[in-house]
C-alpha cells in the first residue's frame, strides 16, 4: 500500500465520517498486511490487476470465523478506499465491485411467547384501573390483537372501530386501507376506555389520547409497550413492532394460512411475511426432536 495515498484517504474520510475512521483504517490496513505477508503484493494497482486476491482475503476471514456481516463491512471499507483512489486518478477501476458479497443471515424478529402475552393481558394486576391504565391496556390489546403498526394505531379514529362486527379500519403504507378483525376481549377494554375518554375535554377524533386530550404520539406508545413487555418477558429488545411480530408468529404457529396473514399485516409481498415461518419452523422442529422416536438417533 502506498503510504501517502492511504494517509490522504484517511484525511478525506475524517471530513465525512470521523466516528468510523478507525474502523475504515483498521480494515484497509488488515487487507494490506494480508497482501504483503501472504503474496508480497505492495501496490494498489496489483490488486486491480489481480482482484482475486480479495476473494482469497474473504476466504481467510471466513476461516477465522468472521461473520458475513463483518466481512461485508470490511469489503465496504475497501470499496470506499478504491473509489477514492479512482477519483484521485491513481487507478482506473475498482476491483471490489467484481466481488460477490457473502449473504448475511436475516435476523429473525423477536416475539413474546403466548404464555407471556396471556400473563400480561389476563392477570388483571399489571394495568392501573384509571384512564391511563385502561388506555395503555387498549394500546397493547390492539397492537397484539390486530398486528397493526404503531403509526396505524396512532392514526385510528373512533369511527374506524366497528364494535358490532369487531373490526377496525386502518390506513397503512401508501395510504392503503384494510379492515382487520379484533378479539372479543378488546370490546370490554374499549368500552371501559371510552367511558374514561368521554370525561376528558378534547377536540380530536383520534381514538387514543393523552390526559390533556391530545392524540397519543410515537414515543408514548413505545414507552407503554416496552414497559409492559418487560414485566412479563425476558427478550432483550422490545418495541410496538414486537407485538406485530408476536401476532404474526402466533397466527402461523396455530395453523393460519400464510396468505391470510399477509393480508392481515398489510404486506405488499409474501416474502415480507415468510420471515415469520422461520420461527414457526423452529417450533415444529423442536416438537419433532422431542416426539419422534427416531429423531434422537
Amino acid at each position: 500500500m502506498h503510504k501517502e495515498k492511504f494517509l490522504k484517504y484517511i484525511e478525506f474520510r475524517k471530513k465525512y465520517s470521523p466516528h468510523t475512521i478507525n474502523s475504515y483504517a483498521h480494515d484497509i490496513s488488515q487487507f494490506n498486511i494480508f497482501c504483503t505477508e501472504t503474496y508480497n503484493i505492495n501496490t494498489e494497482q496489483e490488486i486491480v490487476t489481480d482482484f482475486k486476491i480479495i476473494r482469497r482475503w474473504i476466504s481467510n476471514l471466513a476461516l477465522q470465523e468472521n461473520s458475513s456481516r463483518t466481512i461485508n463491512r470490511k469489503l465496504s471499507s475497501l470499496r470506499s478506499y478504491y473509489n477514492f483512489l479512482m477519483r484521485e486518478g491513481f487507478i482506473n477501476s475498482n476491483p471490489v465491485i467484481k466481488i460477490v458479497r457473502p449473504k448475511t443471515e436475516k435476523k429473525l424478529p423477536e416475539f413474546v411467547s403466548e404464555d407471556d402475552i396471556n400473563v400480561l393481558l389476563d392477570s388483571g394486576e399489571l394495568f392501573n384501573n384509571d384512564f391511563e391504565g385502561t388506555r395503555d391496556k387498549l394500546i397493547v390489546e390492539l397492537l397484539y390483537g390486530t398486528g397493526i403498526r404503531r403509526a396505524e394505531l396512532i392514526g385510528i379514529n373512533i369511527s374506524d372501530i366497528d364494535i358490532e362486527k369487531r373490526t377496525i379500519k386502518v390506513t397503512g403504507k401508501g395510504n392503503k386501507q384494510r379492515i382487520i378483525p379484533f378479539p372479543k376481549v378488546v370490546v370490554l377494554v374499549f368500552d371501559k376506555y371510552i367511558t374514561f375518554r368521554n370525561e376528558i375535554l378534547t377536540d380530536t377524533n383520534k381514538l387514543l389520547i393523552t390526559k390533556s386530550g391530545k392524540p397519543v404520539y410515537p414515543n408514548l406508545v413505545y414507552r407503554v409497550v416496552t414497559k409492559n413487555i418487560s414485566l412479563v418477558s425476558s427478550i432483550k429488545k422490545s418495541s410496538p413492532h414486537t407485538l406485530r411480530h408476536s401476532y404474526a408468529t402466533h397466527l402461523l404457529n396455530n395453523g393460519a394460512d400464510i396468505n391470510a396473514v399477509k393480508e392481515l399485516l398489510g404486506h405488499a409481498n409474501l416474502s415480507a411475511t415468510q420471515i415469520y415461518t422461520h420461527n414457526t419452523f423452529e417450533k415444529l422442529n423442536k416438537i419433532y426432536k422431542q416426539a419422534h422416536p427416531r429423531a434422537k438417533k
